[in-house]
C-alpha cells in the first residue's frame, strides 16, 4: 500500500517538482495550498505572494497536470498568532526577529504536521532545500540541501526528532538547475515563476513601514544620535528604524567622526531614546550569547558541547564560522568566534553546524 504524503504546494518551481518526483518515487500525494494572514491595515488589498490567486492557480493546475488530489486550507488565524504577532512583539523589545523560523517549526512543521496526520497522512512534505537521513540507530539528521545557493536548512533548525522523522524534502538533493531541468524534461508547467524573497505578510517595500501601523507612535519617536563618547552629534527618526551595522541614515546633515570615517550602528540606548553609533570596528564582536536552544537530537546537543569542528551561522546566507560554545544554564549559552563577527543582531538566530549537519541553534541575545 502506497504511503500518504501531505505537500504543501506553494504553486512555485520547488513545490511543483516535489509534486512529481514524489509521484514517481511510488508515494500517493495530496497537493495542500495553505492560505495565511493578509495585512488588512495595507491600503490597496493584497494577498502574500505566497498564497495569492496567481499562485493558488499555479499550484492547482500543476496538481491537476500531475493527477494528485488538491486542497485549499487555511491557517490564518494561528499564523497571525504564532507568526505575525510574535513578529510585532519582538520589535517592542527592540529586537530583529526572522519570522520563517517561526513559521517553519510552528505552522509548517507544526499546524500542518498536525493537520495532516489527523487526516491519516503518514508523511508531510515540502519544497525546502534541505535533506533528512535516518542512521541506523533511527536518529534523524538535518542537513544541508545540495545546492549551497539555495540552502534553506538554517530555518528548520527548531525541528525536532518527531518532525524530523515525518519530513520529506524531495529537492534537498538536487541544485535549482537540475529542478528547472527535471521541470521542463517533464513538461511540469509552472505559471508562477518568482521566488520569494521577502517577508510573506509584508507587502511593503520596506518592514518598518507595516510596524508603523501596528505600533504605537512612541516606538518611531525622534531622539538624538550619540557617538560612543556620549556626546550628541544628530538626531534619529525612531530606534526601531535602525538595526546593528546600519550605515544609512546615520550621517545626519553629513555628520562624521573626528576621523571622518562613516558611522554605523553600534547599539541602542532605550531608556533614553538614543542611537548609539561609532566606526565600523565597532560592530565586530568576539561573543555572542544564544537563548531559547533547541537541537535536532540528543546526539546533536552532545556534538555541539563536545566536538571541536563546529560552526556557526548568524543569519541566512551567513557563511559559517568556527567557534566554540559553552553552557551558561539549561536553555542559554554563549559563543565566542575565533574571529570578530560583523552586526550580531539579537533576535535574528545562531545556527550551529557540523560540517553539513545542523545541530541546533537559538536566538541571539545582546
Amino acid at each position: 500500500m502506497k504511503q500518504k504524503v501531505a505537500l504543501a504546494m506553494s504553486g512555485g518551481i520547488d513545490s511543483s517538482v516535489s509534486a512529481f518526483l514524489l509521484k514517481k518515487e511510488g508515494y500517493a500525494v495530496t497537493g495542500f495550498f495553505i492560505k495565511f494572514w493578509s495585512d488588512p491595515l495595507y491600503p490597496a488589498e493584497r494577498e502574500n505572494s505566497c498564497c495569492n490567486r496567481e499562485s493558488l492557480e499555479s499550484a492547482r493546475a500543476v496538481a491537476g497536470e500531475l493527477k494528485i488530489p488538491f486542497h485549499v486550507i487555511s491557517a490564518r488565524r494561528f499564523f497571525k498568532k504564532a507568526v505575525v504577532d510574535d513578529f510585532i512583539a519582538q520589535f517592542k523589545d527592540y529586537k530583529t526577529p526572522n519570522p520563517c523560523v517561526r513559521c517553519n517549526e510552528l505552522i509548517k512543521f507544526g499546524w500542518f504536521l498536525r493537520f495532516a496526520d489527523s487526516l491519516g497522512f503518514e508523511r508531510v512534505a515540502t519544497g525546502h532545500y534541505c535533506q533528512v537521513k535516518k542512521d541506523r540507530n533511527g536518529v534523524c539528521h538535518l542537513q544541508k540541501g545540495v545546492d549551497p545557493t539555495k540552502d534553506q536548512s538554517y530555518f528548520l533548525y527548531r525541528l525536532n526528532q518527531g518532525q524530523l522523522a515525518k519530513v520529506l524534502f524531495p529537492v534537498g538533493k538536487y541544485n535549482k538547475k537540475q529542478v528547472w531541468k527535471i521541470a521542463n524534461l517533464n513538461k511540469i508547467r509552472i505559471r508562477n515563476a518568482k521566488e520569494s524573497q521577502e517577508i510573506c505578510f509584508i507587502r511593503d517595500r520596506d518592514y518598518r513601514d507595516f510596524l508603523v501601523r501596528y505600533l504605537a507612535k512612541g516606538y518611531f519617536k525622534p531622539g538624538n544620535i550619540i557617538n560612543v563618547k556620549g556626546s550628541v552629534i544628530g538626531r534619529h527618526e525612531g530606534l526601531l528604524r535602525y538595526t546593528v551595522g546600519q550605515r544609512k541614515g546615520v550621517e545626519i546633515k553629513g555628520v562624521k567622526n573626528e576621523n571622518k570615517k562613516p558611522l554605523y550602528v553600534v547599539g541602542f540606548n532605550v531608556k533614553n531614546n538614543e542611537l548609539i553609533v561609532g566606526e565600523d570596528k565597532l560592530v565586530y564582536q568576539k561573543t555572542m550569547p544564544v537563548e531559547k536552544l533547541s537541537w535536532t537530537s540528543d546526539w546533536a546537543e552532545k556534538q555541539a558541547f563536545g566536538a571541536k569542528n563546529i560552526q556557526v551561522g548568524i543569519r541566512y546566507h551567513h557563511k559559517t564560522v568556527a567557534c566554540k560554545i559553552k553552557r551558561q544554564a539549561k536553555d542559554k549559552l554563549l559563543v565566542t568566534f575565533y574571529k570578530p563577527q560583523r552586526a550580531i543582531t539579537p533576535g535574528q538566530s545562531a545556527v550551529f553546524y557540523k560540517g553539513n549537519e545542523v545541530l541546533g541553534g537559538g536566538f541571539i541575545l545582546l
